[in-house]
């Protein structure tokens, strides 16, 4: 099958009979078209990776062998023309069962959307989904302005410094991938309902929460009578945060009664 060592065939032994010998026939007429050696290092050297980790991920790509070589190169010609990096297309190889047409087309209607970086799942997505991440990445973009970076968006929000976002996603990790789309809709809300920008700084965690969830814990607050809201408190688990209004509950009905 000619392999140039056994580290690069070694995952290729864990397959069946029937498939070995589709995969040795697919190399040999390859071979003899001067196409190429294996479609291990065909693929290995057109997408820059090591061989040894492509043989392992091809083992579970076995219809990579059932493509013509001609599909298999016009596939690879598409996405790299098209600017697909290949960490990506390495780890989407499904994206080499398409036709090149059907790449590039959709590619490029992406690209003429706006969108400067691709991947190979908007090749295979269904058409609502890529209109939602496009329809997202022309938001965010409309957001960010001249930041275009979500961290600095957001310490302009919170009228803070970039290296305190930095401090601030060191601590919360999730705020690193949260959407720019919701960090706005979330601070405009919180901002709407009375809180300064330099509260949400202070007290951060909130971002991450659950938006609907804050709503409801404002509310909740707001009809037990509770004016000054710490935003920590929004954060709490269901468990605590039910046993601080019931405290706030008891404390007011406490000072009721003392003025009866």
């Amino acid at each position: 099958m000619n392999f140039a060592n056994v580290e690069d065939a070694r995952p290729f032994y864990k397959l069946s009979t029937k498939t070995l010998v589709h995969i040795y026939q697919t190399t040999k007429n390859d071979n003899q078209n001067g196409h190429c050696r294996n479609r291990v290092y065909y693929i290995a050297e057109r997408i820059e990776c090591s061989p040894a980790v492509l043989s392992e991920l091809l083992t579970k790509r076995t219809f990579v062998y059932s493509l013509s070589f001609e599909w298999l190169k016009n596939s690879l010609n598409a996405l790299l023309e098209m600017g697909v990096s290949t960490d990506r297309i390495l780890r989407d190889l499904w994206v080499l069962k398409y036709k090149h047409e059907t790449i590039r087309n959709r590619l490029q209607s992406v690209r003429d959307m706006g969108i400067e970086t691709l991947y190979p799942w908007m090749v295979r997505c269904k058409k609502d989904i890529l209109n939602r991440y496009i329809a997202i990445s022309q938001e965010t973009k409309n957001i960010l302005g001249d930041n275009k970076s979500s961290k600095l968006y957001l310490a302009d929000r919170l009228n803070t410094t970039p290296e305190a976002v930095e401090d601030i996603c060191a601590r919360i990790p999730a705020l690193k991938t949260i959407r720019v789309t919701k960090v706005k809709r979330f601070v405009d809300f919180l901002i709407d309902e009375g809180f300064l920008p330099e509260d949400i700084a202070n007290k951060p965690r909130v971002l991450a929460a659950s938006p609907n969830t804050v709503k409801l814990r404002l509310e909740k607050l707001r009809k037990i009578g509770l004016q000054e809201i710490n935003l920590n408190v929004l954060c709490k688990s269901r468990k605590d945060f039910k046993k601080y209004c019931e405290s706030v509950e008891a404390l007011y009905i406490e000072e009721k009664n003392k003025l009866l």
